[in-house]
C-alpha cells in the first residue's frame, strides 16, 4: 500500500504543510516511525519527539514551527490516524469461505451465506448462523445460539446454549459467553447450585475481549447493549444489564444483576457490587469499587467510589501522612514539655502560698 502525502490530506480533510508528492509507505508512533513512515502528534506537548522523529510526514492539530517534514493539519490527529492506519493495515487473516470439513454442523442448524467456518468448529442442534459470520477453529456454538450476520468469532470462543449474538460482533479468542451465573444456596452447611435458566443477548456491534466471561442470567437475559466494548479478562455476572456504547476495560468484574447505563466507561480492574444502578455517561476509574448506585454523568475513583476530585486530593493528603505523623509527633512532645513546665510552675505557686 502507498499514498501520497496529498492523497492523505485529501482522505482525512486535513490542510498540507509541504510537498505534496511525498510518498508513505507505513505508519508509526512518534518513536517507532522510519523514513517513508506517516506518524502523528495529538498536542504540542509532543512536537520535541516529533522533530526527532524519523518519519516523512505527520498529522499534527496547530501548525509546527520548523518542522522537519511535511506536516497536515487537522482537528484530531489520533482519529485522523486510525483512518489512515485502516488503509494501511493488512486483512485480517480469516479461514477461507466455506465449511471445513472436520466441522461438525448438526443437521438442523440454520446455516447463512458466504460463511467461513474453520478446522473443528462445532455447531449444535437448533443454530441459527448469519450471513457472511466468521468462525475461526474450535469455536463452539451451543444448541438454538443465534449469530448475526458479519460477525467474526476467533479461535476457541464458547457460544453456549440460546444466546443470542447480534450482527458484525467481534468475539476475540478463548471468550465464553453463556456460562452458568455463580448462583449457590447454603443448605444445611453444604452448597446447592441454583440452576441457571436464563440466556445472553449481545446487540450489534458489540466487541467481546479474550477471556472474558459474561454469565447467562439464573431467570432471563444478561444484556450487553450496541456498540459496547470489553476488554480481555472482564466478567460479567448473571442478569447484569449494560448499556450502549460503553467501554469495559481489561479485569473489570461486575457482580450479579447491576444496571449500567449508556456510555459508561469503567477502567481497568474496576468491581462493581450487584444490584446496583450507573447512570449514564459516568466514568468508573481504574480499580475503582462500587458499592452503592452512581447518578449519571459523575466521574468517580477509589474505594470506596467517591468523585473522582475529591479522591485526588485524598491521594494527595495520604502522601502527606508521614509528614504529618512526624510533625503530630513533635507537637505531642511540645504539649508534654509545656504541660510539665506548667505543672512545675503551679506547684511552685503553692508551695509559696503555703510558705506565705
Amino acid at each position: 500500500m502507498e499514498l501520497t502525502v496529498g492523497q492523505i490530506a485529501e482522505l482525512v480533510g486535513g490542510v498540507l504543510d509541504g510537498d505534496p508528492s511525498v510518498r508513505i509507505t507505513g505508519v508509526g508512533g512518534l518513536n517507532e516511525a522510519g523514513p517513508g513512515d506517516l506518524t502523528f502528534a495529538r498536542s504540542p506537548k509532543y512536537f520535541p519527539q516529533l522533530r526527532e522523529s524519523a518519519a516523512s510526514a505527520a498529522l499534527v492539530p496547530v501548525p509546527v514551527p520548523d518542522a522537519p517534514f511535511a506536516t497536515i493539519l487537522v482537528g484530531q490527529p489520533d482519529r485522523a490516524f486510525l483512518l489512515v492506519l485502516g488503509r494501511f493495515s493488512p486483512p485480517p487473516a480469516h479461514p477461507p469461505k466455506g465449511i471445513h470439513p472436520s466441522a461438525c454442523v448438526s443437521d438442523d442448524a440454520v446455516l447463512g451465506s458466504g460463511l467461513a467456518v474453520g478446522p473443528l468448529v462445532g455447531i449444535e442442534s437448533g443454530a441459527v448462523v448469519g450471513d457472511n459470520v466468521v468462525l475461526h477453529s474450535g469455536v463452539y456454538v451451543g444448541p438454538r445460539s443465534r449469530i448475526g450476520a458479519g460477525t467474526v468469532v476467533y479461535p476457541n470462543v464458547v457460544i453456549r446454549e440460546d444466546t443470542e449474538i447480534g450482527a458484525r460482533c467481534i468475539i476475540h479468542a478463548g471468550a465464553c459467553i453463556g456460562s452458568d451465573g455463580f448462583g449457590y444456596v447454603p443448605v444445611e452447611g453444604r452448597w446447592h447450585k441454583i440452576p441457571q435458566t436464563g440466556r445472553v443477548i449481545l446487540g450489534d456491534d458489540v466487541e467481546v475481549g479474550s477471556n472474558t466471561a459474561i454469565d447467562r442470567g439464573t431467570l432471563g437475559a444478561t444484556r450487553i447493549g450496541r456498540g459496547t466494548k470489553i476488554d480481555n479478562l472482564v466478567q460479567i455476572a448473571h442478569n447484569v444489564v449494560v448499556g450502549e456504547d460503553c467501554a469495559i476495560a481489561g479485569m473489570a468484574g461486575i457482580a450479579g444483576s447491576a444496571t449500567i447505563g449508556d456510555r459508561v466507561r469503567v477502567g481497568a480492574a474496576a468491581g462493581i457490587n450487584g444490584h446496583v444502578v450507573i447512570g449514564d455517561d459516568v466514568t468508573i476509574g481504574a480499580r475503582t469499587g462500587i458499592t452503592q448506585s452512581i447518578g449519571a454523568n459523575r466521574v468517580v475513583s477509589g474505594f470506596p467510589a467517591i468523585d473522582h476530585d475529591r479522591q485526588r486530593r485524598v491521594l494527595v493528603a495520604q502522601q502527606r501522612t508521614p509528614e504529618m505523623l512526624r510533625r503530630i509527633a513533635a507537637l505531642e512532645r511540645r504539649l508534654e514539655e509545656l504541660e510539665s513546665r506548667l505543672s512545675d510552675r503551679e506547684a511552685g505557686r503553692g508551695k509559696e502560698d503555703k510558705e506565705g
